[in-house]
């Protein structure tokens, strides 16, 4: 475990109301790479994550938080601030470990159908008030201008089954001009280290920054892309089908979202494989 030391220069950046749950507290660093830190703060009387990075990227993750929180199912937001470089965002921390622990992971198969009926749990969610869309219309407007400056994620396009970009990219518009959108309260970025389990059962999301209203097709994607990532394995996807409900996934919807993940990197940020 990295605890790292109070006076560290690296806080003194921090702006003072952030400083100040450093005071008397251990600190964690729990991630830290170019696009965002993350670090647990344990003081006498809080228990805390900070999560830093570059300036206006987690207005809607404050935003999408604080309404899930109103219904038991993300953390409580503390502090959300900007400086002239980055953006800071403190929460509570959920009880329990993150669902690609260790823990879980020795068990799959039960992991698998966890982790569907918690986002099916989501999806359930009444829409009303939410105050963020993030529907297939704008990803496709977003995912057209990217194809058009070069952008494709070409790790998705072979998970996907697909070689030729162009086509590709004429099969998601055509999908997208036969679709209906399923409009539910999405995750926008489901992965199994983003679902908060404790023995087995959710206590909670992180990471919901991309969510808002969308179509439930685009968690599905990334639910199913998690697990055979995080499991090195497609072995569990017929049971995270079966636990999510299998009448109420279109395929042709699932590579919609798919494809449209491809064009917009990462779950929306502008992430691909050179």
């Amino acid at each position: 475990m990295n605890i790292t030391p109070i006076n560290s220069v690296e806080y003194e950046t921090f702006p003072t109301e952030i400083r100040r749950y450093l005071i008397d507290a251990g600190v964690t660093i729990i991630k830290n790479n170019s696009r965002s830190s993350v670090y647990h703060i344990k003081g006498p009387v809080h228990d805390y994550f900070l999560k830093v990075t570059s300036k206006d990227q987690m207005n809607c993750e404050a935003i999408m938080t604080n309404f899930l929180y109103n219904f038991g199912i993300c953390p409580k937001v503390v502090h959300y601030v900007s400086n002239d470089t980055n953006d800071f965002f403190v929460t509570e921390r959920l009880t329990g470990s993150d669902a690609a622990s260790d823990e879980y992971l020795e068990q799959p198969g039960h992991l698998s159908e966890v982790f569907a009926e918690s986002l099916l749990s989501l999806h359930r969610v009444q829409p009303v008030n939410c105050p963020i869309t993030n529907g297939l219309e704008e990803m496709v407007i977003r995912a057209e201008r990217k194809y058009r400056e070069g952008g494709v994620e070409k790790g998705l396009l072979r998970y996907l089954g697909y070689s030729n970009i162009k086509v590709a990219y004429e099969d998601m518009i055509s999908l997208f001009k036969n679709s209906t959108e399923d409009r539910v309260v999405i995750h926008g970025d489901y992965c199994l280290p983003n679902l908060i389990l404790q023995d087995f059962k959710m206590t909670g999301y992180i990471d919901v920054g991309y969510g808002g209203i969308g179509d439930r097709h685009y968690d599905i994607f990334w639910g199913l892309w998690s697990l055979q990532f995080n499991l090195r394995s497609d072995d569990y996807s017929k049971q995270f089908v079966k636990a999510y409900g299998k009448h109420l996934i279109d395929q042709d919807r699932l590579r919609l979202c798919g494809l449209l993940s491809a064009f917009n990197g990462f779950r929306g940020q502008d992430y691909y494989e050179k």
